[in-house]
């Protein structure tokens, strides 16, 4: 172990009388993500923040060769986990619109990886709070204390979270042989992420499809599936259910021979079906599978 100096005992101590101070800063940033995202209908995974511990601290300061405590920027470190790697894009829009950040500290790991290189991906933002946040009661006790926000997607969490605990067992030197098998795995990640992507915007532009059939009335051509359902239902009621209809439902609807929306349009009955939404509920998706079973059981009893 390195000798620790007077000025990195000095931090030791500093960080040991005011780590509680930035557990509290970490726990209250992400109560305020949270409810700001879902104000802004920003979609994620997670979100967790933690204070390093004192020996972690330590270990930095020792490999680091810390001085003073603004070099130490994540004391308070926060971690956003998104499903697309287009939503991490979105989220480090929303942090760089929401905090003051430090440009100097703050890296977008994939472009240090370069294009011929596969490896850690991930956005790190080094922030501290604006005027405006700091105006308020909860935040005003927080002022000039730094904190990193890591953003990545679930995939890009997974490799990292194994790599760093592997390589943690071995003293930060893993085998030639394993690292290289790791590396390849990221590239593998990478592509997988690329494929989510992809498949998301085709089910957006899917769902865009349904609308535009529905509305222009070709009922017809629209397979019957969990995504076209809700959405021709949602349009018929005029509310936004976004969970699906349950797959046995959409089995039985195509063993009684409804393969499409003109099928089951031919089965609507606007009296049964107003009882189950005519309050203008958006609540209990599960309405349309009631719903829909009474139907066909109201269809069976008129045969």
């Amino acid at each position: 172990m390195e000798k620790i100096n007077c000025n990195q005992f000095q931090l030791l101590n500093y960080y040991k009388k005011n780590r509680e101070l930035y557990r509290k800063l970490g726990k209250r940033l992400e109560r305020f993500l949270k409810q700001s995202f879902e104000k802004e209908k920003i979609i994620y995974h997670s979100i967790t923040s933690r204070a390093k511990t004192r020996e972690s601290f330590q270990k930095k300061i020792e490999r680091k060769g810390y001085s003073c405590v603004e070099e130490a920027t994540d004391l308070c470190g926060l971690r956003v986990i998104t499903f697309l790697e287009s939503e991490t894009k979105i989220v480090e829009h929303f942090l760089r619109h929401t905090f003051i950040i430090d440009e100097s500290n703050s890296v977008d790991k994939s472009d240090t990886l370069g294009e011929d290189k596969v490896g850690y991906k991930s956005i790190h933002l080094v922030a501290t709070l604006p005027k405006s946040l700091l105006e308020l009661p909860e935040f005003e006790r927080f002022e000039g204390l730094k904190f990193e926000i890591q953003v990545r997607t679930i995939l890009q969490h997974a490799w990292a979270e194994v790599e760093h605990d592997k390589n943690y067992k071995f003293s930060g030197q893993l085998p030639t042989d394993i690292k290289r098998r790791f590396k390849l795995l990221a590239g593998f990640l990478e592509i997988a992420d690329r494929e989510f992507e992809s498949i998301s915007k085709e089910i957006t532009e899917y769902e865009k499809k349904v609308v535009n059939t529905i509305e222009g009335n070709t009922l017809h051509e629209i397979e019957i599936n969990s995504t076209s359902l809700r959405k021709y239902l949602n349009k018929k009621f005029n509310i936004t259910f976004s969970q699906g209809i349950s797959p046995k439902i959409i089995t039985l609807l195509h063993s009684n021979n409804i393969n499409t929306l003109e099928d089951f349009s031919k089965i609507e009955e606007l009296e049964i079906m107003k009882k189950y939404f005519g309050n203008g509920s958006k609540k209990f998706p599960a309405r349309y599978d009631l719903m829909i079973k009474n139907l066909l059981d109201y269809k069976e009893k008129q045969l």
